[in-house]
């Protein structure tokens, strides 16, 4: 991890140590960066890194909103 200005930077495989996750689904959350508003990285010694503090408040967000999106498709069916 780098420390620029006090913040932390993490890289892909601080992502990983940091979620749990694999490269596999991290690599499709920055795939579909236009669709779920993945952050933008800064590229520190021509590796992408992505600021800890915010990284870490947009996986919530979007763990959650994925959560939401899965009970209401399971409300639906149970309509039908």
């Amino acid at each position: 991890m780098e420390t620029i200005d006090g913040r932390q930077f993490a890289n892909r495989h601080d992502l990983m140590e940091h979620t749990g996750y694999t490269r596999n689904p991290l690599s499709r959350m920055w795939r579909e960066r236009e669709e779920n508003g993945h952050p933008t990285p800064r590229v520190i010694n021509g590796v992408m890194h992505w600021d800890l503090r915010v990284w870490s408040a947009w996986f919530a967000e979007h763990n959650r909103q994925r959560r939401h999106d899965a009970a209401r498709r399971r409300a639906a069916s149970q309509r039908l």
